[in-house]
Protein backbone atom coordinates (compact mmCIF):
# COMPACT_ATOMS: atom_id res chain seq x y z
CA UNK A 1 0.00 0.00 0.00
CA UNK A 2 0.90 3.35 -0.91
CA UNK A 3 2.30 5.58 2.19
CA UNK A 4 1.61 9.16 2.96
CA UNK A 5 5.96 9.51 2.50
CA UNK A 6 5.46 8.31 -1.32
CA UNK A 7 2.77 9.86 -1.99
CA UNK A 8 3.95 13.69 -0.55
CA UNK A 9 6.74 12.71 -2.72
CA UNK A 10 4.85 12.25 -5.94
CA UNK A 11 2.60 15.21 -5.43
CA UNK A 12 5.55 17.58 -4.90
CA UNK A 13 7.59 16.30 -8.00
CA UNK A 14 4.00 16.93 -9.91
CA UNK A 15 3.11 20.21 -9.11
CA UNK A 16 6.87 21.43 -9.39
CA UNK A 17 6.56 19.72 -13.00
CA UNK A 18 3.27 21.25 -13.66
CA UNK A 19 4.04 24.11 -11.83
CA UNK A 20 1.08 23.67 -9.38
CA UNK A 21 0.84 26.57 -6.51
CA UNK A 22 -0.55 24.63 -3.93
CA UNK A 23 -2.10 20.56 -3.79
CA UNK A 24 -3.83 18.37 -1.73
CA UNK A 25 -4.28 14.40 -1.93
CA UNK A 26 -5.81 11.14 -0.51
CA UNK A 27 -5.77 7.50 -0.85
CA UNK A 28 -8.20 5.58 1.35
CA UNK A 29 -8.01 2.12 0.98
CA UNK A 30 -10.29 -0.64 3.18
CA UNK A 31 -9.62 1.28 6.41
CA UNK A 32 -6.38 2.95 6.05
CA UNK A 33 -5.64 6.72 4.86
CA UNK A 34 -2.89 8.37 3.78
CA UNK A 35 -3.11 11.96 2.38
CA UNK A 36 -0.46 14.26 1.21
CA UNK A 37 0.14 18.32 0.52
CA UNK A 38 2.20 20.57 -0.49
CA UNK A 39 2.73 24.15 -1.79
CA UNK A 40 0.63 27.21 -0.67
CA UNK A 41 -2.84 28.21 -0.71
CA UNK A 42 -1.85 31.72 -1.97
CA UNK A 43 1.46 33.13 -3.77
CA UNK A 44 0.67 36.62 -1.95
CA UNK A 45 0.98 35.42 1.25
CA UNK A 46 3.21 32.20 1.12
CA UNK A 47 0.86 30.55 3.66
CA UNK A 48 1.42 26.64 3.34
CA UNK A 49 -1.04 24.23 2.48
CA UNK A 50 -2.31 22.36 5.82
CA UNK A 51 -4.06 18.80 5.91
CA UNK A 52 -7.15 21.05 6.48
CA UNK A 53 -6.82 23.35 4.39
CA UNK A 54 -10.08 23.99 2.07
CA UNK A 55 -10.17 24.11 -1.54
CA UNK A 56 -13.12 24.66 -4.04
CA UNK A 57 -14.92 21.54 -4.55
CA UNK A 58 -16.08 22.81 -8.07
CA UNK A 59 -18.00 20.20 -10.31
CA UNK A 60 -17.55 17.75 -7.60
CA UNK A 61 -20.23 19.34 -5.84
CA UNK A 62 -22.61 18.23 -8.46
CA UNK A 63 -22.29 14.06 -6.98
CA UNK A 64 -23.28 15.78 -3.38
CA UNK A 65 -26.27 17.44 -4.95
CA UNK A 66 -27.09 14.47 -6.49
CA UNK A 67 -26.88 12.40 -3.50
CA UNK A 68 -28.86 14.97 -1.25
CA UNK A 69 -31.76 14.44 -4.32
CA UNK A 70 -32.00 10.76 -3.77
CA UNK A 71 -32.33 11.21 -0.31
CA UNK A 72 -35.03 12.65 -1.21
CA UNK A 73 -36.03 9.57 -3.44
CA UNK A 74 -35.47 7.09 -0.64
CA UNK A 75 -38.06 9.42 1.36
CA UNK A 76 -40.87 9.03 -1.60
CA UNK A 77 -40.54 12.80 -2.17
CA UNK A 78 -38.96 13.22 -5.14
CA UNK A 79 -39.78 10.78 -8.63
CA UNK A 80 -37.11 10.49 -11.00
CA UNK A 81 -39.71 10.03 -14.29
CA UNK A 82 -41.43 13.19 -13.29
CA UNK A 83 -42.23 16.17 -14.89
CA UNK A 84 -39.59 19.15 -13.45
CA UNK A 85 -42.84 21.36 -13.54
CA UNK A 86 -44.64 18.77 -10.90
CA UNK A 87 -42.07 20.25 -8.25
CA UNK A 88 -41.92 23.70 -10.12
CA UNK A 89 -45.42 24.74 -11.64
CA UNK A 90 -43.81 27.89 -12.68
CA UNK A 91 -40.62 26.19 -14.72
CA UNK A 92 -40.26 27.46 -17.96
CA UNK A 93 -37.93 28.30 -20.77
CA UNK A 94 -38.32 30.18 -24.22
CA UNK A 95 -39.27 27.02 -25.39
CA UNK A 96 -42.83 26.28 -23.19
CA UNK A 97 -42.88 22.25 -24.95
CA UNK A 98 -39.10 21.55 -24.66
CA UNK A 99 -39.13 22.43 -21.23
CA UNK A 100 -42.24 20.52 -20.46
CA UNK A 101 -40.81 17.26 -21.39
CA UNK A 102 -37.65 17.76 -18.63
CA UNK A 103 -37.76 15.73 -15.86
CA UNK A 104 -35.64 15.45 -12.59
CA UNK A 105 -33.98 11.99 -13.72
CA UNK A 106 -32.72 14.48 -17.26
CA UNK A 107 -31.51 17.15 -14.70
CA UNK A 108 -29.13 14.17 -12.97
CA UNK A 109 -28.13 12.49 -16.39
CA UNK A 110 -27.64 15.49 -17.88
CA UNK A 111 -29.63 14.82 -20.76
CA UNK A 112 -32.27 18.13 -20.21
CA UNK A 113 -30.79 20.38 -22.62
CA UNK A 114 -30.92 23.10 -20.23
CA UNK A 115 -27.88 25.60 -21.19
CA UNK A 116 -24.82 24.48 -19.83
CA UNK A 117 -22.47 27.83 -18.85
CA UNK A 118 -24.75 30.53 -18.88
CA UNK A 119 -22.94 32.67 -16.53
CA UNK A 120 -25.36 35.50 -15.31
CA UNK A 121 -23.94 36.20 -12.25
CA UNK A 122 -26.30 37.12 -10.59
CA UNK A 123 -26.16 38.81 -7.36
CA UNK A 124 -25.57 36.74 -4.11
CA UNK A 125 -29.05 35.98 -2.05
CA UNK A 126 -30.89 33.69 -0.58
CA UNK A 127 -33.19 33.64 -3.15
CA UNK A 128 -30.52 33.68 -5.94
CA UNK A 129 -32.10 29.97 -7.20
CA UNK A 130 -34.98 31.41 -7.44
CA UNK A 131 -34.09 34.66 -9.59
CA UNK A 132 -32.06 31.93 -11.83
CA UNK A 133 -35.35 30.28 -13.10
CA UNK A 134 -36.48 33.49 -13.79
CA UNK A 135 -33.29 34.14 -16.23
CA UNK A 136 -34.13 30.15 -17.35
CA UNK A 137 -37.15 31.53 -18.74
CA UNK A 138 -35.75 33.49 -21.13
CA UNK A 139 -33.35 30.90 -22.68
CA UNK A 140 -33.63 27.83 -25.16
CA UNK A 141 -33.46 24.20 -25.06
CA UNK A 142 -30.91 22.55 -27.33
CA UNK A 143 -32.27 19.41 -28.83
CA UNK A 144 -35.34 17.14 -27.74
CA UNK A 145 -34.75 16.76 -24.10
CA UNK A 146 -33.51 13.39 -22.98
CA UNK A 147 -31.74 12.28 -25.69
CA UNK A 148 -28.40 13.84 -25.82
CA UNK A 149 -25.82 14.09 -23.23
CA UNK A 150 -24.82 18.05 -22.43
CA UNK A 151 -23.24 18.44 -19.58
CA UNK A 152 -25.59 21.51 -17.87
CA UNK A 153 -24.73 23.44 -14.52
CA UNK A 154 -28.19 24.98 -15.43
CA UNK A 155 -29.56 21.77 -14.68
CA UNK A 156 -28.06 20.94 -11.71
CA UNK A 157 -28.99 24.32 -10.02
CA UNK A 158 -32.62 23.49 -11.77
CA UNK A 159 -32.07 20.41 -9.24
CA UNK A 160 -30.79 22.82 -6.28
CA UNK A 161 -33.91 24.89 -6.50
CA UNK A 162 -36.47 21.86 -6.57
CA UNK A 163 -34.46 20.70 -3.56
CA UNK A 164 -35.25 24.13 -1.93
CA UNK A 165 -39.33 23.91 -3.27
CA UNK A 166 -39.02 20.06 -1.36
CA UNK A 167 -37.34 20.40 1.77
CA UNK A 168 -38.49 24.30 2.53
CA UNK A 169 -34.86 25.10 3.02
CA UNK A 170 -32.12 26.93 1.28
CA UNK A 171 -30.26 24.92 -0.98
CA UNK A 172 -26.62 25.25 1.38
CA UNK A 173 -28.93 24.91 4.32
CA UNK A 174 -30.09 21.45 3.54
CA UNK A 175 -26.84 20.30 1.64
CA UNK A 176 -25.25 20.83 5.05
CA UNK A 177 -28.32 19.50 7.27
CA UNK A 178 -28.92 16.65 4.73
CA UNK A 179 -24.86 15.43 3.77
CA UNK A 180 -22.29 17.38 4.72
CA UNK A 181 -22.94 17.17 8.45
CA UNK A 182 -23.95 13.83 9.34
CA UNK A 183 -21.08 12.80 7.26
CA UNK A 184 -18.33 14.76 9.72
CA UNK A 185 -17.19 16.90 6.10
CA UNK A 186 -15.37 20.13 6.95
CA UNK A 187 -17.19 22.22 4.34
CA UNK A 188 -18.86 25.25 3.67
CA UNK A 189 -20.69 27.49 1.21
CA UNK A 190 -20.45 30.03 4.06
CA UNK A 191 -17.71 32.74 3.07
CA UNK A 192 -17.29 33.78 6.54
CA UNK A 193 -16.92 30.54 7.57
CA UNK A 194 -14.50 29.97 5.29
CA UNK A 195 -12.15 32.67 7.31
CA UNK A 196 -11.56 30.77 10.48
CA UNK A 197 -9.87 27.94 7.89
CA UNK A 198 -6.96 27.82 5.96
CA UNK A 199 -8.80 28.49 2.60
CA UNK A 200 -6.89 28.01 -0.72
CA UNK A 201 -7.44 31.09 -3.66
CA UNK A 202 -7.09 29.96 -7.24
CA UNK A 203 -4.22 30.47 -9.62
CA UNK A 204 -3.62 31.19 -13.17
CA UNK A 205 -0.20 30.07 -14.39
CA UNK A 206 0.22 31.44 -17.67
CA UNK A 207 4.18 32.34 -18.03
CA UNK A 208 3.65 33.90 -14.08
CA UNK A 209 1.75 32.78 -11.36
CA UNK A 210 -0.81 35.43 -10.07
CA UNK A 211 -3.78 34.67 -7.92
CA UNK A 212 -7.14 35.29 -9.48
CA UNK A 213 -9.19 38.46 -9.28
CA UNK A 214 -11.91 37.15 -7.48
CA UNK A 215 -12.34 33.91 -4.80
CA UNK A 216 -16.13 33.36 -6.05
CA UNK A 217 -18.20 33.68 -9.10
CA UNK A 218 -21.43 32.92 -9.96
CA UNK A 219 -23.50 32.03 -6.95
CA UNK A 220 -26.61 30.89 -8.88
CA UNK A 221 -24.70 27.73 -9.66
CA UNK A 222 -24.14 27.03 -5.67
CA UNK A 223 -25.26 23.77 -6.60
CA UNK A 224 -23.53 22.75 -9.61
CA UNK A 225 -20.05 23.80 -8.22
CA UNK A 226 -19.56 27.32 -7.69
CA UNK A 227 -19.79 28.48 -4.38
CA UNK A 228 -18.53 24.77 -2.05
CA UNK A 229 -14.82 24.57 -0.42
CA UNK A 230 -13.85 21.85 1.28
CA UNK A 231 -10.90 19.90 2.45
CA UNK A 232 -9.59 16.71 0.65
CA UNK A 233 -10.63 14.41 3.68
CA UNK A 234 -14.08 15.77 3.44
CA UNK A 235 -13.97 14.29 -0.17
CA UNK A 236 -13.33 10.76 1.19
CA UNK A 237 -15.76 11.11 3.53
CA UNK A 238 -18.26 11.58 0.77
CA UNK A 239 -17.15 9.07 -1.65
CA UNK A 240 -16.63 6.30 0.93
CA UNK A 241 -20.34 6.73 1.26
CA UNK A 242 -20.78 5.19 -2.09
CA UNK A 243 -18.69 2.19 -1.77
CA UNK A 244 -21.77 0.72 -0.06
CA UNK A 245 -24.21 2.54 0.80
CA UNK A 246 -24.59 4.96 4.51
CA UNK A 247 -27.63 4.89 6.44
CA UNK A 248 -27.97 8.39 4.52
CA UNK A 249 -28.60 6.61 0.71
CA UNK A 250 -29.98 3.32 0.82
CA UNK A 251 -28.49 1.25 -1.12
CA UNK A 252 -30.94 0.96 -3.96
CA UNK A 253 -29.92 4.68 -4.25
CA UNK A 254 -26.67 3.72 -4.37
CA UNK A 255 -26.87 1.69 -7.25
CA UNK A 256 -29.84 3.73 -9.42
CA UNK A 257 -26.82 6.27 -9.26
CA UNK A 258 -23.60 3.89 -10.56
CA UNK A 259 -25.97 2.68 -13.17
CA UNK A 260 -24.79 3.51 -16.70
CA UNK A 261 -27.90 5.90 -18.49
CA UNK A 262 -26.51 5.89 -21.88
CA UNK A 263 -26.14 3.60 -24.71
CA UNK A 264 -23.64 5.03 -26.89
CA UNK A 265 -21.28 7.63 -24.89
CA UNK A 266 -18.46 8.30 -27.19
CA UNK A 267 -16.94 11.57 -26.84
CA UNK A 268 -19.80 13.33 -24.41
CA UNK A 269 -17.33 13.71 -21.40
CA UNK A 270 -13.57 13.10 -20.96
CA UNK A 271 -12.25 9.98 -19.11
CA UNK A 272 -15.99 8.59 -18.54
CA UNK A 273 -16.99 5.65 -20.25
CA UNK A 274 -20.58 6.56 -19.46
CA UNK A 275 -23.09 8.25 -17.12
CA UNK A 276 -25.26 7.52 -13.90
CA UNK A 277 -26.80 10.02 -12.15
CA UNK A 278 -24.87 12.01 -10.85
CA UNK A 279 -21.88 10.26 -11.16
CA UNK A 280 -19.53 9.76 -14.14
CA UNK A 281 -18.53 6.31 -14.84
CA UNK A 282 -14.70 5.88 -15.61
CA UNK A 283 -14.81 2.17 -15.89
CA UNK A 284 -17.98 0.23 -16.89
CA UNK A 285 -19.17 -3.40 -15.93
CA UNK A 286 -19.70 -5.49 -13.00
CA UNK A 287 -17.10 -3.69 -11.21
CA UNK A 288 -17.70 0.03 -12.34
CA UNK A 289 -15.02 3.09 -11.16
CA UNK A 290 -16.84 6.26 -10.50
CA UNK A 291 -15.79 9.81 -11.20
CA UNK A 292 -16.18 13.41 -10.95
CA UNK A 293 -13.80 16.06 -11.63
CA UNK A 294 -14.77 20.18 -10.87
CA UNK A 295 -12.60 23.53 -11.55
CA UNK A 296 -13.29 26.79 -10.16
CA UNK A 297 -11.56 30.36 -11.18
CA UNK A 298 -7.89 28.88 -11.34
CA UNK A 299 -9.00 25.22 -9.09
CA UNK A 300 -9.46 21.84 -9.72
CA UNK A 301 -10.66 18.89 -7.99
CA UNK A 302 -11.50 15.25 -8.82
CA UNK A 303 -12.82 12.53 -6.88
CA UNK A 304 -12.55 8.71 -7.57
CA UNK A 305 -14.75 5.67 -6.06
CA UNK A 306 -14.20 1.94 -6.52
CA UNK A 307 -16.43 0.23 -4.94
CA UNK A 308 -15.24 -3.19 -5.58
CA UNK A 309 -11.75 -2.35 -4.19
CA UNK A 310 -13.15 -0.30 -1.34
CA UNK A 311 -10.70 2.41 -2.93
CA UNK A 312 -11.67 6.46 -2.69
CA UNK A 313 -8.99 8.80 -4.12
CA UNK A 314 -9.43 12.06 -4.08
CA UNK A 315 -6.93 15.49 -5.67
CA UNK A 316 -7.44 19.15 -4.91
CA UNK A 317 -5.64 21.95 -6.10
CA UNK A 318 -5.38 25.77 -6.80
CA UNK A 319 -3.87 26.28 -10.46
CA UNK A 320 -5.14 26.62 -13.76
CA UNK A 321 -2.47 24.23 -14.71
CA UNK A 322 -3.91 21.70 -12.17
CA UNK A 323 -5.71 19.41 -14.29
CA UNK A 324 -2.37 17.99 -15.55
CA UNK A 325 -1.26 17.03 -12.02
CA UNK A 326 -4.81 15.55 -11.61
CA UNK A 327 -4.71 13.22 -14.30
CA UNK A 328 -1.08 12.29 -14.19
CA UNK A 329 -1.20 11.49 -10.03
CA UNK A 330 -4.73 9.81 -10.90
CA UNK A 331 -3.26 7.40 -13.75
CA UNK A 332 -0.29 6.63 -11.49
CA UNK A 333 -2.36 5.62 -8.49
CA UNK A 334 -5.29 3.69 -10.02
CA UNK A 335 -3.35 1.55 -12.98
CA UNK A 336 -0.32 0.81 -10.42
CA UNK A 337 -2.11 0.13 -7.23
CA UNK A 338 -4.97 -1.21 -7.99
CA UNK A 339 -4.96 -2.15 -11.54
CA UNK A 340 -8.00 0.11 -12.55
CA UNK A 341 -8.06 1.79 -16.03
CA UNK A 342 -10.28 4.20 -18.16
CA UNK A 343 -11.50 4.37 -21.64
CA UNK A 344 -8.75 5.08 -23.88
CA UNK A 345 -7.94 8.65 -25.56
CA UNK A 346 -9.63 9.87 -28.59
CA UNK A 347 -7.00 10.47 -31.02
CA UNK A 348 -7.14 10.85 -35.06
CA UNK A 349 -7.15 7.73 -37.30
CA UNK A 350 -4.31 6.95 -39.40
CA UNK A 351 -6.11 8.25 -42.44
CA UNK A 352 -9.26 10.08 -42.14
CA UNK A 353 -12.28 9.70 -43.73
CA UNK A 354 -13.69 12.12 -46.04
CA UNK A 355 -16.83 13.89 -45.83
CA UNK A 356 -19.08 15.88 -47.81
CA UNK A 357 -18.63 19.43 -45.43
CA UNK A 358 -21.55 20.99 -46.92
CA UNK A 359 -23.36 18.75 -44.75
CA UNK A 360 -21.75 20.05 -41.49
CA UNK A 361 -20.70 23.48 -42.72
CA UNK A 362 -23.19 25.83 -40.80
CA UNK A 363 -23.16 28.07 -37.34
CA UNK A 364 -25.00 26.48 -34.57
CA UNK A 365 -26.36 27.44 -31.35
CA UNK A 366 -26.23 27.68 -27.51
CA UNK A 367 -27.41 29.75 -25.17
CA UNK A 368 -23.63 30.16 -24.07
CA UNK A 369 -22.14 30.61 -27.64
CA UNK A 370 -22.16 29.73 -30.89
CA UNK A 371 -19.60 27.37 -33.12
CA UNK A 372 -18.96 28.08 -36.68
CA UNK A 373 -18.35 24.61 -38.81
CA UNK A 374 -16.33 26.02 -41.97
CA UNK A 375 -14.77 24.68 -44.65
CA UNK A 376 -11.29 25.56 -45.66
CA UNK A 377 -8.90 24.52 -48.17
CA UNK A 378 -11.54 21.33 -48.70
CA UNK A 379 -11.23 20.52 -44.70
CA UNK A 380 -13.91 20.88 -42.01
CA UNK A 381 -13.07 23.54 -39.26
CA UNK A 382 -14.32 24.28 -36.34
CA UNK A 383 -14.71 27.77 -34.50
CA UNK A 384 -15.80 28.25 -30.96
CA UNK A 385 -17.53 31.66 -30.03
CA UNK A 386 -18.32 31.80 -26.30
CA UNK A 387 -20.45 35.05 -24.96
CA UNK A 388 -17.80 36.95 -22.75
CA UNK A 389 -18.60 35.30 -19.53
CA UNK A 390 -17.42 31.96 -20.77
CA UNK A 391 -14.38 33.79 -22.48
CA UNK A 392 -12.99 34.54 -19.14
CA UNK A 393 -14.03 31.71 -17.79
CA UNK A 394 -11.53 30.31 -20.44
CA UNK A 395 -9.21 32.65 -19.65
CA UNK A 396 -8.93 32.18 -15.92
CA UNK A 397 -9.33 28.08 -16.71
CA UNK A 398 -6.74 28.10 -19.54
CA UNK A 399 -8.55 26.89 -22.28
CA UNK A 400 -7.46 26.42 -25.26
CA UNK A 401 -10.23 25.98 -27.43
CA UNK A 402 -11.87 29.07 -27.16
CA UNK A 403 -10.55 32.64 -28.76
CA UNK A 404 -12.34 32.38 -31.99
CA UNK A 405 -9.65 30.51 -33.87
CA UNK A 406 -10.70 28.43 -37.04
CA UNK A 407 -9.36 24.82 -35.94
CA UNK A 408 -9.58 21.74 -38.03
CA UNK A 409 -11.87 18.63 -37.10
CA UNK A 410 -10.71 15.07 -38.53
CA UNK A 411 -13.51 12.61 -39.21
CA UNK A 412 -12.49 9.66 -37.58
CA UNK A 413 -16.39 7.29 -38.09
CA UNK A 414 -17.72 8.77 -41.10
CA UNK A 415 -20.81 6.46 -40.82
CA UNK A 416 -21.36 7.75 -37.05
CA UNK A 417 -20.15 11.39 -37.89
CA UNK A 418 -17.97 11.86 -35.32
CA UNK A 419 -14.59 14.13 -35.76
CA UNK A 420 -11.84 14.83 -33.31
CA UNK A 421 -10.27 18.53 -32.72
CA UNK A 422 -6.37 19.28 -32.23
CA UNK A 423 -6.52 21.70 -28.71
CA UNK A 424 -2.64 22.12 -29.74
CA UNK A 425 -1.14 20.31 -26.71
CA UNK A 426 0.25 17.03 -26.95
CA UNK A 427 -1.80 14.03 -27.22
CA UNK A 428 -4.84 16.18 -26.09
CA UNK A 429 -7.82 15.96 -28.50
CA UNK A 430 -11.50 16.69 -27.64
CA UNK A 431 -14.10 15.07 -29.64
CA UNK A 432 -16.93 16.70 -31.96
CA UNK A 433 -19.86 15.16 -33.51
CA UNK A 434 -22.81 15.77 -35.36
CA UNK A 435 -26.56 14.29 -34.89
CA UNK A 436 -29.89 14.15 -36.67
CA UNK A 437 -30.11 15.12 -40.03
CA UNK A 438 -32.44 17.50 -41.79
CA UNK A 439 -34.58 16.37 -45.02
CA UNK A 440 -31.91 18.34 -47.11
CA UNK A 441 -29.24 15.83 -44.81
CA UNK A 442 -27.64 18.92 -42.88
CA UNK A 443 -26.99 18.52 -39.58
CA UNK A 444 -28.87 20.09 -37.04
CA UNK A 445 -27.27 19.37 -33.86
CA UNK A 446 -23.56 19.00 -33.11
CA UNK A 447 -21.32 18.57 -29.85
CA UNK A 448 -18.19 19.81 -29.33
CA UNK A 449 -18.16 20.26 -25.42
CA UNK A 450 -22.01 21.12 -24.76
CA UNK A 451 -24.61 20.62 -27.26
CA UNK A 452 -25.65 23.33 -30.09
CA UNK A 453 -28.60 23.53 -32.34
CA UNK A 454 -28.02 24.71 -36.01
CA UNK A 455 -29.45 28.24 -36.56
CA UNK A 456 -31.18 29.10 -39.68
Amino acid sequence: MLTSNELAERLARLAEKFTVTGASAALWHDGTLVRAETGTVNVDTGAPVLPGTLFAAGSVTKTLTASLAMTLVDEGRLDLDAPVTAYLPGFTTADPDRSAAITVRMLLTHSSGLPGNYLPDLPPGDDVLERLMDELATLNVTGEPGRRFSYSNMGMSTLGRLVEVITGERFDVALRSRILQPLGMTATADAEEMLLHSTAVGHVVDGTVRRVPRLRVWPEYGPAGSRLWLDVEALIRFGRMHLDGHPLLSAAAVEQMRTPQYDDFWGCLPGCANFGLGWGIFREGDDPVLTHSGANLGMHSTLYVVPGQKVVLAVLTNSSTGGMLHSTLCTELLDEFFDVQGPAPIAPPESPFEVDGARFAGRYRASDGQVAVEVHDGQLHARLLPDAGLTEWDRLMGSRTGGGQAVPITCVDGERSRFVLDTGSPGSHVAVQFFEPDPDGRFTLVRLGTLYERTP
